[in-house]
């Protein structure tokens, strides 16, 4: 087959694996179903449910440093493949829980390693084989994770409505298992130098070099820039990890408030927050990456962290207000999907491009803190009763809002910054 129509396909099977991924992003519309099947008292459900949510994202990392390693050896299908059997069977065995350990093992543990390194594998593998077009190629699939909700929330809501929450968790299991898997045979590494006939990849402008100076993670842990983009990476998600969790309950909550009680309504509105959310997520990772080539990475770093401080402060002030909780959910996950979108960059280009992979799935780590913290965070606060449930975005606003001070001081890091910066 020519390779420049096997690219295409290469980047569909990505698309579907990174797709069966959203299954974490769509969580919060089977947390009450999951804590009634497991018998637990409404009380501490939450807080029980916030461990459980936690791992599904807190695992990542290490699922992208294993597929980094085996990636860097040629590997592609091996760890895909690995990431799909890890997904697919933790959710599968997630089908016969009884216990909330079980559960953060299964549902939590399992399926976030296997995400990671399915979603780290296919990053890599499309920006080898678009070396014309890598941002275009890498947005697409890493859209790919915050569009799966899309079709995957009202997937899970039928198969729960038909066949309850447990049998749900198998069949998307089969399902994610089988399509993965078909992903990891299709997506493979180019040969080692390939550019598509035609289309070279475009040269660097004067003064933009395509990374910065190579560093390895050892020597890129003692550098304060590494520790201030840590910091703005936790700020840059804490806020999104916060209302996507707890998205679908609050949804639910308002209907009831509403006077539109009822479960088909409280389903619905649940769905539909959810996959507002995902939207907006997926929409973000493009729109911030392709407008930080343009005005710099610190300056769309900074306007998510502004216009995120300025949807959490509103809805603490007025969450029971109509018409707000939907624009701001609307906001909140289009800055969450821009600082997925513009931090591989940004990591690449202060830290070189030859340890990219692993460099980033350190900073990640982040991210892995914001996933233990943020439903903490809300599980505290809805333990209070729902006078205190707008308590829980106003530290999230808080915390947006410090990161707006750290994204200053990065762009004041001039040395060792991005090539947008540089030529500012």
């Amino acid at each position: 087959m020519d390779a420049s129509i096997k690219r295409w396909l290469i980047l569909f099977a990505g698309v579907v694996a990174n797709v069966c991924q959203g299954v974490a992003y769509t969580s919060s519309i089977f947390m009450q179903p999951l804590g009634k099947a497991l018998g637990r008292p409404e009380a501490e459900w939450p807080s029980e449910w916030g461990v459980i949510f936690a791992m599904t994202l807190a695992c990542l990392p290490v699922g992208m440093l294993l597929s980094g390693k085996l990636a860097d050896l040629g590997r592609t299908r091996l760890t895909i493949g690995l990431g799909a059997a890890l997904f697919g069977f933790g959710l599968i065995l997630a089908g016969f829980g009884g216990s909330v350990a079980w559960m953060a093992v299964t549902l939590g543990m399992m399926t976030s390693v296997g995400s990671g390194c399915a979603y780290g594998t296919v990053i890599g593998s499309m920006v080898r084989w678009f070396p014309d077009r890598r941002g275009l190629a890498s947005g697409i699939v890493v859209a790919a994770v915050g569009l799966g909700p899309i079709i995957l929330a009202p997937l899970a809501s039928a198969l729960m409505a038909a066949y309850g929450v447990m049998a749900m968790f198998k069949i998307l299991g089969v399902i994610c298992l089988l399509a993965m898997g078909a992903a990891a045979v299709c997506v493979t590494n180019p040969p080692v130098g390939y550019a598509p006939a035609g289309r070279p990849p475009p040269a660097a402008a004067p003064g933009r070099p395509a990374g910065g100076e190579d560093v390895d993670w050892r020597r890129m842990l003692v550098r304060p820039r590494f520790w201030l983009l840590y910091a703005c990476y936790f700020c840059g998600v804490f806020a999104g990890v916060l209302v996507n969790g707890f998205a679908a309950p609050i949804a639910s909550e308002l209907i009831r408030k509403q006077g539109l009680a009822g479960a088909g309504a409280e389903t619905a509105a649940a769905a539909f927050a959810v996959m507002l959310f995902a939207f907006a997520s997926a929409g973000g990772r493009i729109l911030w990456g392709f407008l930080s080539d343009l005005l710099g990475r610190i300056f769309m770093i900074g306007l998510a962290f502004a216009l995120t401080a300025l949807a959490m402060f509103t809805l603490y002030g007025g969450l029971e207000t109509p018409g707000v909780f939907l624009p701001c959910l609307f906001m909140a996950g289009l800055c969450y999907g821009g600082i997925f979108g513009t931090f591989p960059s940004l990591s690449a280009e202060s830290f070189g491009l030859k340890n990219a992979a692993v460099n980033l799935a350190i900073l990640f780590t982040s991210f892995s803190l914001v996933a233990f913290l943020a439903p903490q965070v809300v599980a505290h606060y809805r333990a209070g009763g729902p006078d205190d449930h707008p308590k829980a975005f106003l530290v999230a606003g808080c915390v947006a809002a410090a990161g707006i001070v750290l994204s200053m001081l990065v762009g004041g890091a001039r040395k060792g910054g991005t090539d947008v910066e540089r030529r500012k």
